[in-house]
């Protein structure tokens, strides 16, 4: 399967998923992890770490799945994208513009989306001993 979600932890301990992309995706593809991670699904809410470094394309469909996720009153969940082929950064800056999200962002390195993920779970953190 060209995606791949798998539970894991963060340096600090805190879970997160790790999201494996390779090769092409197609709808199929795309849906099969959206049931996982979106609302209801066992990987619900929790914080993503994305890999895109062996993603060749994302076909259309695939996108329009993306596009149209999810419940848009349901919390958003962190999410961490790791973009190396310019192509891939096109189309997904494209999903995230559509999706207006605001807990998602690239970046280059994976050690850069480790130290995001862990700053947004440490202010969440916070904020929830707060109130």
């Amino acid at each position: 399967m060209p995606l791949i979600a798998t539970l894991s932890q963060l340096p600090s301990g805190a879970r997160c998923v790790r999201l494996e992309g390779r090769g092409d995706i197609t709808k199929e593809d795309a849906g099969a992890v959206s049931k996982e991670l979106g609302a209801g699904g066992p990987l619900s809410g929790i914080p993503i770490l994305a890999l895109t470094r062996d993603v060749r394309s994302v076909s259309p469909e695939a996108r329009h799945v993306w596009v149209g996720r999810g419940d848009l009153s349901a919390p958003a969940t962190w999410t961490a994208v790791v973009v190396t082929n310019p192509v891939i950064r096109v189309s997904t800056n494209f999903v995230m513009r559509i999706n207006k999200a605001k807990r998602q962002r690239l970046f280059a390195t994976e050690a850069q989306v480790v130290q995001w993920l862990e700053e947004r779970i440490k202010e969440d953190q916070a904020r929830a001993k707060v109130e």
